[in-house]
């Protein structure tokens, strides 16, 4: 079972529009709804074709053992002239360490 969201649709923009609403700040923040203190870093880029942030939800900060979202975006031309628009939202997971306290994605010998 995975922990990734994903969410397709049709959007009645082109792909350099949708783009732009991905990657311009101001437009970003207004789709988006971003928190204040939420944090977002590129990842990977391909111009009108995909986008991956790095995201860390508002409010978390330095906590240690908050978790980091991978929210990739992928979009593809209609033949309508629209775009096809794919959002996959996949936590970051990290593993611990075998001799860690905590629990976790452990794996050990027996």
């Amino acid at each position: 079972m995975s922990d990734e969201l994903v969410f397709e649709c049709e959007l009645d923009a082109p792909v350099e529009k949708v783009w732009r609403a991905l990657t311009v700040k101001d437009y970003l923040e207004r789709w988006l709804k971003l928190e204040d203190a939420a944090e977002l870093a590129v990842v990977t880029a391909e111009e009108n074709v995909s986008l991956t942030y790095r995201w860390r939800d508002g409010g978390q900060g330095a906590v240690v053992g908050a978790e980091d979202s991978l929210v990739t975006f992928e979009l593809s031309a209609t033949d309508e002239g629209g775009t096809w628009f794919r959002l996959t939202h996949a936590p970051v997971t990290v593993p611990v360490a075998a001799n860690e306290n905590e629990t976790g994605p452990v794996m050990m010998a027996a």
